[in-house]
């Protein structure tokens, strides 16, 4: 089934340059070597905005005015997060569009500020 709608360009015009983070559980590899648990960081881009005042009215408090509407032509897993602008953010919901677009949507809690 073809694609309705095709936003890369568009989102593309207002992604910005941010990190995307996942948590690799530990494994042993095929020699029996165990390789410890830890963070796989590498460089993405994403529309960040702030969320709409209407979702944030309709969370009940579960979201607030620091928390980021992410749009991303990738997809990225719940529990990740992102960095951008020195502020760490955790993927709590998405929104997979592609069946009738190209992006998935993300809104994300704010976690910390990152040194």
């Amino acid at each position: 089934m073809p694609r309705l709608y095709n936003f890369a360009r568009l989102i593309d015009k207002y992604s910005v340059p941010c990190q995307h983070i996942t948590s690799q559980p530990g494994y042993y590899d095929d020699d029996g070597i165990w390789h410890a648990p830890g963070d796989v960081t590498r460089d993405t881009k994403a529309a960040i905005l702030p969320v709409p005042e209407r979702t944030l009215y309709e969370s009940g408090g579960r979201y607030m005015a620091a928390d980021r509407l992410i749009i991303s032509l990738e997809q990225y897993p719940m529990q990740s997060h992102i960095v951008y602008k020195g502020q760490k953010y955790r993927i709590e919901e998405t929104a997979d569009y592609t069946e009738y677009a190209d992006f998935y949507q993300y809104l994300a809690k704010w976690v910390s500020a990152v040194a």
